[in-house]
């Protein structure tokens, strides 16, 4: 863009010039109107009818910002500190994971496994929260449920907090660290647990988008090839001893394994288990009922 030209269409152009190698076009198209409507609270139809507007000289420095930081391949939910998530917004930052689309179902499904039941006093826990937007979203679904919230991530914990403030949800929130015995103890008992932990095998990084492997937290997305299913079976132990009968637990899972955390969950005594599909078709899901504790709680 040249030196004091702020038209729409200028800057238009320059995100599709600088970004077309990046994202599709209908991507760009969608970054666009998220920055416009951040700064300028436009409409998508406001920008469609305005590109021989200009925009104030006061603005370029951040749209241009967002721009380069866009090209370096910095997700736009990261630069906007914030993303949407089952119609509510999120601060994120690179503490934590960007909530996905797959995890607005999985809330979905672990709260219609509830409908119609009386939710006074029903306590879940949200096992890897991150940025807190499963539990903070199962508690707006299920006001009179207790809803814990537990990450190894003192970092990770301040954001959920403040996104329970912000979402005026109570909730609590421990720091743990569900791969270790001793952390666990006190942890108490749970009618439904839920989980999305990591799940990308290493070698599976180099198939993700810099956007991803380069800027979201790596300790919350990827598991070593040799031990793909470490929190798939850390949490399934823990969940037979933790789960009050009938509980429930529920995984966001790696399609790739589906069938062999199944299995594991028959052999250690879950009933019921259930592999569910997302929205695209693919085994994303899974859901295992826990008849009762298979050690006694101390």
């Amino acid at each position: 863009m040249e030196n004091g030209d702020f038209l729409v269409k200028s800057l238009i152009s320059a995100f599709d010039a600088r970004l077309s190698g990046l994202y599709s076009r209908e991507e760009i198209r969608l970054l666009i109107y998220m920055v416009f409507e951040e700064y300028l609270e436009w409409s998508r139809t406001k920008v469609h009818i305005s590109y021989n507007e200009q925009i104030p000289e006061s603005l370029m420095p951040l749209f241009i910002k967002v721009l380069q930081e866009l090209s370096e391949g910095k997700p736009i939910q990261y630069i906007l500190g914030k993303a949407w998530f089952n119609g509510s917004w999120f601060k994120v930052d690179n503490r934590v994971l960007i909530p996905r689309p797959e995890t607005a179902e999985l809330c979905e499904l672990v709260a219609a496994s509830v409908a119609g039941h009386h939710h006074e006093g029903i306590s879940v826990l949200d096992i890897g929260t991150g940025s807190g937007c499963i539990a903070i979203d199962l508690k707006k679904r299920l006001p009179r449920a207790v809803v814990t919230g537990l990450d190894f991530s003192e970092a990770a914990l301040e954001v959920a907090g403040g996104n329970a403030r912000e979402n005026r949800c109570e909730i609590t929130l421990v720091k743990a660290d569900i791969l270790s015995e001793k952390e666990q103890a006190g942890l108490g008992m749970f009618n439904l647990i839920v989980s999305n932990p990591p799940y990308v095998t290493e070698s599976e990084k180099d198939q993700m988008g810099r956007h991803v492997k380069d800027f979201e937290p790596s300790h919350a997305l990827f598991v070593p090839d040799h031990e793909p299913l470490q929190f798939y079976l850390a949490i399934a132990a823990f969940s037979r001893a933790h789960l009050d009968g009938p509980g429930l637990l529920f995984f966001e899972i790696n399609e790739r394994f589906g069938m062999e955390i199944r299995d594991h969950l028959l052999g250690i005594g879950f009933a019921g288990v259930e592999i569910l599909q997302d929205i695209h078709g693919k085994d994303r899901f899974i859901k295992a009922v826990s008849e009762s504790p298979s050690t006694p709680h101390r």
